[in-house]
């Protein structure tokens, strides 16, 4: 084992001509790689080896994302981003090296809602969201829509519900935020794509650097902010209020809740490794966390209430009410319906002159029962499921509790005189 931070400088030479070290030491920030810190005159260098195939692929990905950050992008940023300065061949993979780029680290657990460095975090991850999208288009990454990204998660859904492992409760849940359109609307920024307290590096409060580029893209910005979740939902609640006052951003509700879900299918990914590899232990993990969303709907239950709370109703939503809102027809005839506007007008201004409705009296009465009756929807038929329901079991509203529309007559007494035979105009019978 002592042979290989040596091996590793020798390969770093061959892969930067002209590169003289000084000295080399050991690194072991990730088992998918074999690494050494090269010492030089004046600077520090990293040279990794991927150890599997899935380590080799990661750092293809990564050496395209680190290309597409060019000088332009990078003045943008308010941290430093590793450069890529040359590979070489070792054994069946290769060799990169690159810029080493140190600092302190920190656990995601140990945010908390007012954290000083929630600030520097929501202006790096801003920062980052602001780049120009030909930052992807001009460098190969991938340029993906809201509907996208939308298809993207729903087919992970569907692949860890085939693997029969999945609770019901949970993949509902999932379904449920997938199916509200209002949530996907929202337009794609540039990301990191798979940020992470672990790829992060500060020093004094301030972020002096942003680590594992493989996964940068044209995505969803709140894949950016959901591994803020591992700290609680007060923190994420926190991040993004800073991220809001760094941008203009889109609803906050909306990239709470997809924030929350990404978060959550983390661990469908983590099942889907486990069945993937037949690594028992892992889908033993996974599904241990899974059987823990079942009771209660966490954080993604709460913000995916209060973003569907606080939408609008889409014009397909406004359509499919009307279709279930019964068509009210009325009895009476165009005369009947002109004379009883005319009474509203002319005795809706004093209540003094208003008669109490007697609902066993007959004649006139009967005529405006009917349109009581007619203007009542049955409230079977105008049952509208909750929005607001993550599970699909919360009761369906009582309309039988609404108050009527008109007030209930009271059985009160004539409040007029009869007229005698001398009142009436001359020439008028009784």
């Amino acid at each position: 084992m002592a042979s290989i931070p040596f091996t590793l400088a020798a390969l770093s030479t061959s892969a930067v001509p002209g590169l003289v070290v000084f000295g080399v030491r050991e690194h072991e920030s990730d088992d998918a790689f074999v690494s050494a810190i090269i010492a030089t005159e004046d600077d520090e260098l990293l040279v990794r080896v991927p150890r599997t195939h899935q380590a080799e692929v990661q750092q293809s990905a990564e050496l395209l994302g680190l290309a597409a950050l060019t000088e332009g992008p990078r003045s943008r940023l308010p941290f430093a981003v590793p450069t890529a300065l040359g590979m070489t061949r070792a054994g069946e993979t290769r060799a990169v090296v690159t810029s080493f780029l140190d600092g302190a680290r920190f656990e995601a657990d140990d945010l908390t809602h007012d954290a000083i460095l929630l600030q520097p975090l929501a202006e790096a991850i801003a920062a980052i969201h602001e780049l120009p999208l030909t930052v992807a288009q001009h460098g190969g990454l991938p340029v993906r829509s809201a509907q996208d990204l939308r298809v993207l998660a729903t087919r992970l859904v569907d692949r860890a519900d085939a693997t029969r492992l999945l609770p019901e409760t949970v993949r509902r849940r999932w379904t449920h935020v997938l199916e509200t359109s209002d949530l996907w609307d929202f337009s794609p920024t540039m990301v990191h794509g798979s940020l992470d307290a672990e790829l992060i590096r500060v020093d004094e409060g301030a972020i002096t650097a942003i680590l594992g580029w493989s996964e940068c893209s044209v995505g969803d910005p709140a894949a950016d902010l959901a591994w803020l979740l591992a700290a609680g939902p007060d923190v994420l609640d926190g991040m993004i209020a800073r991220y809001a006052r760094a941008r203009n951003s889109e609803s906050l509700s909306h990239l709470r809740a997809r924030a929350a879900l990404y978060h959550e299918l983390e661990v469908a990914r983590w099942l889907l490794h486990g069945t993937e590899t037949h690594d028992q232990t892992i889908i033993d993990d996974a599904v241990t966390m899974l059987d823990r969303m079942v009771g209660s709907g966490g954080a993604l239950g709460a913000a995916f209430t209060a973003a569907v709370a606080a939408a609008p109703l889409s014009s397909e939503e406004v359509i499919a009410l009307l279709d279930q809102t019964p068509e009210i027809t009325d009895a009476q005839s165009d005369t009947a319906a002109f004379e009883g506007l005319d009474e509203d007008r002319m005795f809706g201004v004093d209540t003094d002159f208003i008669e109490p409705l007697d609902a066993d009296s007959d004649g006139a009465q009967d005529g405006s029962s009917e349109a009581d009756s007619s203007e009542t929807p049955d409230a079977e038929e105008t049952d509208v499921i909750d929005p607001l329901d993550v599970s699909g079991d919360a009761p369906r509203p009582d309309l039988a509790d609404r108050p009527s529309a008109r007030p209930a007559s009271d059985g009160g007494e004539q409040l007029t005189e009869p007229l005698s035979d001398d009142d009436l105009p001359r020439g008028s019978a009784r």
